[in-house]
């Protein structure tokens, strides 16, 4: 809710009603969205009417500009309006928002601007529409940290520099402070992904976990246990182990550093699935992590869902 109180043109926001703001089930998505947009639909009145607004928050979490990005949300609000028809609803209004955290400046274009040279007389064809495109490159950190909710804070901070090593090792203590009265499931999400985008050296590590409030605390450990595990399965047990039960000894560098880079890079497999049964991640997000396609990660999750 304040990432839309926040980011939304004015037009939208003053006119909508926040404290009636709800996500919709899954069972609102067709089955290819399931898979990788359940936890990102959510709705919400007008102010004073009972009409609904559906406001759809895609995060596409891209490291380079896309220009077919029209196209795929033009699928979305198109698979949205048919789950409305299908389930008897009156159709209500579905605002697609980008939010991109790449390195490079992007301009983005709607799907008419895809058609190059086109006579405008052929543009009436075009099932054009608009989206609201959030491009945290062109918010500054003061900007961000200024907002009132830190876990809100916390998060935009690490997509925006999710590709800077060194700003996330020197700001991980932060970070993961600005996340403390955040729900366990959210502290989990995002100690992962610190861990998963930074290079932290065992010192650090440890003088990290010391410094941590205790809610936060228990958390974190809980994400070393996790990779851990994955680091693990990939022959790297003693690092991880010597690292969390003695701090500052050789583990830490060992079992983190490897334990994510090589243990991800060897054993993409185990990793998703641990990804899968341990945090709330989409399949998007898991693969973009993990450096696979996204029909690997969802081929996975079948499996493991069938039990096979």
């Amino acid at each position: 809710m304040d990432y839309f109180r926040n980011f939304l043109p004015a037009f939208v926001s003053s006119q909508l009603d926040f404290s009636s703001i709800t996500q919709i089930p899954d069972t609102y998505l067709s089955k290819n969205l399931q898979k990788t947009m359940s936890d990102i639909v959510y709705s919400c009145y007008l102010k004073g009417e009972q009409n609904h607004i559906m406001i759809s928050l895609l995060i596409e979490h891209k490291s380079f500009p896309d220009k077919f990005s029209a196209v795929q949300i033009g699928s979305y609000l198109f698979s949205g309006y048919e789950k409305q028809i299908k389930n008897k609803e009156p159709l209500s209004l579905i605002i697609p928002i980008l939010l991109y955290h790449g390195k490079g400046k992007w301009k983005y274009q709607p799907l008419s601007g895809l058609f190059k040279n086109l006579d405008p007389g052929w543009k009436q064809f075009v099932p054009d529409f608009d989206y609201i495109y959030n491009n945290l490159g062109e918010i500054s950190d003061q900007e961000v940290e200024t907002l009132e909710n830190n876990f809100l804070i916390a998060s935009l901070l690490s997509l925006k520099h999710s590709f800077e090593k060194s700003w996330l090792e020197a700001n991980a203590l932060k970070i993961l402070i600005l996340s403390n009265d955040a729900p366990e499931n959210l502290q989990y999400n995002l100690a992962v992904y610190i861990f998963a985008n930074s290079s932290l050296k065992e010192h650090y590590v440890s003088e990290l976990i010391k410094s941590l409030p205790l809610k936060i605390k228990n958390t974190v450990m809980s994400t070393l246990d996790l990779l851990e595990k994955i680091a693990t399965e990939k022959g790297l047990k003693k690092g991880i182990e010597q690292g969390i039960e003695q701090g500052i000894e050789q583990g830490i560098e060992k079992g983190i550093e490897q334990g994510i880079e090589q243990g991800i890079e060897l054993g993409k497999a185990d990793v998703i699935k641990n990804l899968l049964a341990n945090t709330d991640f989409t399949t998007k997000q898991i693969a973009s992590l993990t450096g696979v396609n996204e029909e690997m990660v969802i081929d996975l999750h079948k499996k493991t869902d069938s039990g096979k």
